[in-house]
Formats: C-alpha cells, structure tokens, sequence
C-alpha cells in the first residue's frame, strides 16, 4: 500500500453529548447508502484542515473550527486508495443540514454496530468504542460514569465536564482505576458560583450564587446514586471533585463548604472571584490534599478583577499550609484556555497519587 499516491481526505468527528454524527453515502456514488464521517478530498493547496472546513460547509451547511486529529487510517480500495484523516472538530455556526447525503444521524457508541460504515471507518470506529465507550448511565437526568478501561475501581472523580472533554481527560490520565462521573444540567454562572458577584464581561447578567442548592443536589442525589452502583459490595471509593475555570472555583468551594469530598482539585480555578480567598481562610477543611493551578499568563488579563487569580491562589495556598492541609499550586504554561484536558488530567493525576501514597 502506497501512502504517496493515496488521495487524502479529511473528516470530522463532530460530538452532542454522547453522541457524534454520522452521515449516509448517496446511494448513486460509490459505497453509495454506507455510513461515514463528514469531510472528503482535500484540493490542491488546501490543507486537512481548510479541506474539512470546506467539505463540512458544502456537505452540511456548517461552519467547523477542526480541534485536533484523533486518527489516521489508510486504506486500500478497488478503485482508489485513501488517507483519511479524522479530527474532532466543533461547529461554530450553523445547524447539520442534508445537502449531498442521503442521511444522517447522532449515534451512541454501541449504536455504530447497527450500520454499515465505509470499510475505511472500521479502524476508526474500534478506536471511538475504545475512546468513548464503558459508560455507566443512570438516572432521569442523564448521569453519565465514564468508567476505566479494564479493573476495579479505586476512586471516582466528579467533574462539570462536557462529554468529549470527559473522555479526553480519561485518555490522558497516568492513573487509570478512576471512574470520572460527570455532572448534568449545570448552568455554570448560576451553579457554580458561591454567592451573587458582578459578571466579569459586558451584557452578563452577573453571578447569581446557587452553588449552596447545587451541592445539596450533588450530595442528596447524584453522588448517592452513582457509588452505590460503582462500590463493590460497599467498598469505599475515594472520592474527589475537580474542576476547571469556574468549576475549579465550585470544587474548591465544595472542599470547604462540606465534608464530602477526599480532595479537591481546583484547575485554573477562578480564585479571583470577589471574596473567595478571605472566606476559604477562614474556613475549616476536611480534604486530605488540594491541588491548585492558574496558566502564568493568567495574571495578565486584561479585566482587573481576573488579573488578580495568581495573587488569590497564592493566598488560598498560604490558608492551607497554615491548617496543615498538602497542597500543591502549580503554575502551567500560557493563558486561561489552553491545554484545557492536559491540565484536566495532570491535575486529577496529581490528587490521586498524592490520595494513594504514590
């Protein structure tokens, strides 16, 4: 199989929740009524990524931003030889139209079994099973435990996480007999925040603080209702909340504001957030270890009230070494969006080692 005279095509893997999209082959082409992935050839002087945007536009009428490339396959068929490339992409505008294909659809996992994919997809599907698939669902609001590969579970970690942000984590992590459960139905400024505070950005309706009614739910029922299903024959699990931006904040703040949690793991966390740092010093906490971070660029944003987040995190550190509490605060590379999922993992990494003893 010769890659040099292979066509190169690019696709997107595109995720809603749980579910990424698929679309059905005209049944006049080639292949024509299998299933595939959004994309086709590239042109010349185009690269994957401009190639994506375009055949997502001109399939689908869709505008993607292409994230990052989650494989490559080649393969070899009777009339052409391929080089897919699939990336996860995110659409930014519009809404999936049928513009070329026959069909299409949002799938599960284990739904991909009921069609017939172009052979090419084959490789590709097993990799998204191994991916995204050995999810635990319960509940009527959709609770979702993303569990580990293969073992028993040690820990389980509560995260405000979108799905496919979820499964990246778990790909990253070192540690791998940790379930990430995942927490439904959260609206973040209202949720996630400890008590009312101006909004940081123009047109905000502000923070509204129901973090307090928000916890309550976790503890009354969520956390309840996914251990017992996780615990074996009453096991104890180790129990920690992470979190990033503004989830990092709630995880810090639920560390403080009850005895839950084993540990906490506040990534990039809003420390800034007004009174937060002078209220955590003050309070009594039941963690075993806490783990803080901010990206060293953080401190130069241009909202005044966010620039101080290194400052406060500081200050949060300093409140725990005074209670004897471990912790550590690490300061990554670059601003306050980047290498979301590394961080993510390095951090709940960090926790639960610090929680094992290793």
């Amino acid at each position: 199989m010769d890659d040099n005279n292979a066509v190169k095509v690019s696709a997107a893997l595109i995720w809603e929740g749980e579910r990424f999209l698929v679309c059905q082959r005209p049944e006049v082409k080639k292949r024509g009524l299998l299933w595939e992935f959004v994309g086709g050839k590239a042109e010349p002087g185009e690269t994957g990524e401009e190639a994506l945007v375009r055949e997502c536009r001109e399939e689908l009428g869709i505008t993607v931003q292409p994230e990052r490339v989650f494989m490559e396959v080649t393969h070899e068929y009777p009339d052409l030889t391929v080089r897919l490339t699939l990336y996860t992409a995110r659409i930014r505008e519009g809404t999936p139209t049928l513009l070329e294909h026959n069909a299409m659809k949002w799938i599960r996992v284990e739904e991909a079994e009921e069609l017939e994919f172009c052979p090419a997809d084959v490789e590709i599907l097993a990799a998204i099973r191994r991916y995204a698939g050995n999810v635990l669902r319960f509940g009527e609001d959709g609770t979702r435990v993303l569990l580990p590969g293969s073992g028993e579970v040690r820990s389980v970690v509560w995260l405000h996480e979108d799905f496919e942000t979820a499964c990246r984590i778990r790909e990253l992590m070192r540690v791998k007999d940790a379930a990430l459960a995942l927490i439904p139905g959260t609206d973040w400024d209202a949720d996630l925040s400890p008590w009312p505070a101006p909004g940081v950005f123009g047109g905000s309706s502000g923070f509204s603080g129901g973090a307090g009614k928000h916890l309550e739910t976790l503890a009354r029922d969520w956390i309840p209702e996914a251990e017992s299903a996780l615990s074996e024959a009453g096991r104890p699990l180790v129990r920690v909340i992470a979190g990033y931006s503004l989830a990092g904040l709630f995880a810090l703040w639920a560390a403080a504001g009850s005895d839950l949690f084993d540990a906490s793991a506040a990534v990039s966390g809003s420390f800034w957030y007004d009174g937060f740092a002078e209220w955590f010093r003050g309070r009594e906490i039941s963690a075993k270890f806490v783990y803080l971070s901010v990206g060293d660029k953080e401190k130069n944003a241009r909202n005044p009230r966010m620039a101080k987040v290194e400052e406060a995190g500081e200050a949060i550190l300093t409140g725990l070494k005074e209670k004897g509490i471990p912790a550590v605060f690490e300061k990554n590379p670059g601003g306050h969006f980047r290498d979301v999922p590394e961080r993510m993992a390095r951090g709940i990494d960090c926790t639960l080692s610090a929680l094992y003893g290793n």
